[in-house]
């Protein structure tokens, strides 16, 4: 009888445990570091996918570049070790050449404009492309406007970069644009930035404002200078043969709450940026307003022409157009 009631009460623990147990155990890799403002857009991710779930998905969270640099996620999601990963749009132009049109140096006016393009019929048409490369997009989240960081002097026309070594991501309109601007481009993992940095490896780097805080930048480069020659928003991203596997109300609800992150996310981004410059000045960050926009108009000009084959001339003039 002792026996038959262990057994039972054995019995009853396994199913209490298999009941709690998520069916769905996935993970998500960024760069960013949980410190970062954003991070918090991809917490409410998981915990929304739980909720929603009923707890048989359980998205575990990998920042700051635990699971190695936003090339290995990518390329992790292709052959399914990694399931999910907020990576920049840059990187991902490799994989799917019509998004390196996202890169292209000031082509974006605005935000607003950055917005009505991505969420629109363009948007649509990069996802599936993306999707041709074995990939499922999922977002875009903002990343702001990309602006130059030495630690030299400031930089007031392309003539102030000149033979600087510029660390860029890996992406090619990006690299062109610093090249094309008289700098030295120069590709890298954004951990090894900052010891680049210290060790003079690199002059300078080019990012957002948020970002430069986020990883103490201002230590190694106070010199921020608006030069807004780029802006290319973050990217969530997951393996389309899982996607594609799971039932059809799963995939409305990733879909869903991607989108319901992105808005998140998007919310934080504009209310951190004023508070964030007044931190970094606070740290001994030096700001400087490029007051003549026209001769890095001029320097990248051709960039555009060169990467035409690559994302179709149609593509760019119809970004162009959009008000």
């Amino acid at each position: 009888m002792k026996r038959f009631l262990a057994c039972v009460l054995l019995a009853a623990v396994a199913l209490t445990l298999a009941a709690g147990a998520p069916k769905y155990n996935w993970k998500l890799a960024s760069v960013l570091p949980d410190t970062h403002p954003v991070h918090q857009a991809l917490v409410f991710f998981a915990d929304e996918l739980a909720r929603k779930s009923g707890g048989d998905i359980k998205l575990t969270l990998f920042p700051a570049g635990q699971l190695g640099q936003e090339k290995d996620y990518i390329e992790s999601i292709k052959i399914g070790s990694l399931e999910f990963a907020k990576v920049s749009s840059g990187p991902v132009g490799q994989y799917a050449p019509t998004f390196q049109v996202i890169s292209l140096p000031l082509i974006w006016r605005n935000l607003d404009h950055q917005h009505k393009v991505l969420q629109g019929p363009i948007g649509k048409r990069l996802m599936a492309d993306l999707d041709k490369a074995g990939y499922k997009g999922l977002a875009f989240m903002d990343a702001g406007f990309r602006s130059i960081t030495t630690s030299k002097g400031p930089i007031n026309t392309p003539a102030d970069l000149k033979g600087l070594k510029i660390r860029v991501m890996q992406s090619k309109p990006l690299i062109d644009t610093i090249n094309a601007l008289g700098g030295n481009a120069v590709p890298m993992g954004q951990s090894e930035v900052y010891s680049a940095l210290q060790t003079k490896v690199i002059d300078g780097w080019e990012n957002n404002e948020p970002t430069v805080l986020s990883f103490n930048m201002q230590e190694v480069a106070k010199y921020y200078s608006y030069t807004r020659h780029s802006s290319i928003p973050d990217f969530l991203m997951m393996n389309k043969k899982l996607f594609d596997s799971l039932p059809r109300n799963l995939q409305t609800m990733i879909e869903q709450t991607a989108l319901e992150a992105m808005e998140k996310h998007n919310k934080l981004w504009g209310e951190m940026i004023d508070k964030t410059v007044a931190d970094l000045k606070a740290k001994g960050m030096i700001f400087n307003e490029v007051k003549d926009i026209t001769e890095f108009q001029k320097a990248v000009g051709g960039v555009w022409k060169d990467f035409e084959p690559i994302v179709g001339k149609d593509l760019i003039d119809a970004i162009v157009a959009t008000k």
